[in-house]
């Protein structure tokens, strides 16, 4: 059969099924948008013809074309295309429904806790499937051997247009902090918009700080929670905090520390302050092994799973939210930018004012722009108002960067000449660097005489590996390792317990339920805020989950689930071993689903 008229019919077919997949999507939103404007129903109406366009042409043209070159037969063309289509709308139907459900997709994790009805379910919309599209399939094959004009190219350079276009709005919304436009994009199904943040700001086309004050202006004057209420239920409740003279609070952050660099040897000052003031916790997991979930666990106490929603709509925490109700004064300090990796400027410090996005100048070397933070730090205590309780963040850089100063004067041998072990010794030259910055700042407190009305946290995003584990993997990111998820935490409160250590498991889910309830006397259970618990209450935890930039893994003590972007998973020890024959806790991963939908609306 004429190879061109086949794919003139695969064409007009994967047109025909997105208008049919964007019924099917309708489901995606069924918890509602952002509040509408101009730009975000142009973005709405050309990003959902775009998507589906796109979700449907690419993978029947990746089949069609080989077996229309090969087997160019009308009747071996079309089943391909019906059951292809057939079994896109089951696992989409199915993938909606678990989505509504717990805000995860399909993979073949989740697959095991649907329950036969789920199959039932899929297999008979299945067969229905296969019905309706063989029927469009007829109607499509009448419509292209009709002898008309099509206007089938038209309609391409149509839809091309209609995806460039949804793409550069979303470009410039995410860099100009548009959530009308950037909240709506993240509920379609394999949908991932683009972000050129750093070229439209070098080409002048947008200029990042001042957007940011202009779009919070915006959100503060038709109230911050107009788009965020639509979709999100965070609060679950609103929050009844009663302390009339809470403390201050300082986060010291140093980026990349893992647990075991607590020490003496690697760590002389930050260990000598725990020993002195403060509850260190020594088996204490982040909420991921990368820097942007590591930091959403610490300041949301949430999991992964709601990073993107909350940074698409610019949802703050709680934590600050309470802060600047009760008219905290910010002091905060990153050496890195907010905007990248950690996108703090648009999670957790979204409706902070003037925020200060990185230390200038950025082309500094870390070391150099850890040394001026913390200089700006005691320069920002001097002008302060000392009526006022106020809130220090400090965020290090010099460890994530494994760049001490070049002449530092504390140097460990590496182990061998391999290009790891240089690093690794650089690495605790440079945690031991940021560890006498710390010290400053400690000292520096205790001669003001604030350590008696401030609650100090010691901690990190993160940890960092240099091939310990059977893996051999290297630096964050790479892999669920304890020496990549466990790291510092040291909790000094006035009036509580100093220099103890404890050894049960703690994560940063439970720093923000111990403030809330033991700094601002909020009454209300961590339950309807986070998914943690007070630490003072020393509560371990039974399992936990864990994000990266790409995938996420839940923890158990025995073992770790790892998800994989392909919709694979698998199960590995505390070594990082494979188990060959893991077993499978589906009540486990039915609490992580429900987890995962507590704080969206239904």
């Amino acid at each position: 059969m004429n190879r061109r008229l086949l794919l003139r019919w695969a064409g007009w077919f994967a047109l025909a099924n997105s208008v049919v997949f964007g019924v099917v999507s309708l489901r995606y939103f069924s918890g509602g948008v952002p509040a509408p404007s101009f730009l975000s129903v142009i973005y709405l109406v050309s990003v959902y013809i775009g998507h589906h366009v796109l979700l449907t042409t690419v993978p029947l043209l990746l089949i069609a074309t080989p077996l229309i070159i090969l087997f160019p037969g009308r009747r071996v063309v079309t089943v391909a295309a019906v059951i292809l289509f057939a079994s896109m709308i089951a696992l989409m139907m199915l993938d909606s429904l678990l989505w509504s459900q717990s805000r995860f997709h399909l993979n073949a994790l989740t697959m095991k806790i649907l329950g036969w009805q789920s199959w039932v379910f899929a297999a008979v919309i299945f067969a229905v499937g296969l019905f309706f599209q063989s029927m469009l399939a007829r109607g499509v094959w009448a419509w292209v051997e009709a002898p008309k004009k099509r206007h089938g190219p038209l309609l391409g350079v149509i839809c091309a247009f209609l995806i460039l276009t949804s793409q550069m709005i979303h470009a410039w919304a995410d860099a100009a902090y548009y959530v009308p436009v950037t909240g709506l994009g993240q509920v379609l199904p394999v949908y991932k918009g683009v972000t050129a943040k750093k070229l439209l700001q070098r080409t002048g086309l947008v200029d990042v700080q001042e957007s940011r004050e202009r779009e919070l202006a915006r959100r503060m004057s038709r109230s911050l929670d107009e788009s965020s209420g639509r979709l999100l239920n965070y609060p679950r409740s609103p929050l009844n905090c009663s302390a009339e003279q809470p403390m201050n609070l300082l986060f010291i952050v140093v980026d990349s520390m893992r647990g075991s660099m607590l020490t003496d040897e690697y760590a002389p000052n930050i260990s000598a302050f725990a020993a002195q003031y403060a509850i260190t916790y020594r088996n204490h997991f982040s909420g991921g092994n990368s820097s942007r979930m590591g930091m959403f666990s610490l300041f949301y106490g949430l999991p992964p799973a709601y990073w993107a929603s909350f940074s698409s709509l610019q949802r703050s925490a709680v934590l600050l939210d309470e802060m600047q109700a009760r008219d905290y004064q910010l002091g905060l300090f990153s050496s890195s930018t907010l905007y990248r990796p950690v996108v703090l400027d648009r999670t957790a410090f979204a409706n902070v004012p003037d925020l200060r996005i990185v230390t200038e100048p950025a082309s500094d070397p870390s070391w150099k722009r850890d040394r001026k933070l913390t200089g700006e730090w005691f320069d920002w205590l001097d002008g302060r108002d000392e009526q006022k309780p106020f809130f220090g963040f400090l965020f290090y850089d010099a460890a994530m960067s494994v760049s001490p100063p070049p002449d530092y004067e504390k140097q460990w041998a590496p182990a061998d000449d391999s290009e790891q072990q240089q690093d690794y010794s650089r690495y605790r030259s440079a945690v031991h660097f940021v560890d006498g910055l710390a010290g400053q700042v400690l000292d520096d407190l205790a001669q003001r005489n604030l350590l008696e009305n401030t609650v100090v946290v010691i901690t990190s995003d993160h940890g960092e590996e240099f091939g310990e584990s059977s893996a051999k993997l290297e630096r964050h990111g790479s892999g669920y390792t304890r020496h990549q998820l466990v790291i510092p935490l040291v909790l000094a409160w006035p009036g509580r317990q100093q220099g103890v250590e404890l050894d049960h498991r703690t994560s940063h889910y439970d720093i923000v339920p111990t403030l809330m309830q033991d700094l601002f006397a909020c009454s209300n259970p961590p339950q309807d805020y986070s998914v943690g618990n007070n630490l003072f209450e020393n509560r371990e935890w039974d399992w936990m989950v864990a994000g990266s930039y790409f995938n996420y893994a839940v923890l158990e003590p025995d073992q770790v689930t790892v998800t994989f972007p392909n919709g694979l998973y698998e199960v590995r020890d505390w070594d990082y071993r494979l188990l060959r024959n893991p077993e499978f806790r589906g009540d486990v991963l039915q609490q992580v689903s429900e987890q995962n939908a507590r704080f969206f609306r239904e």
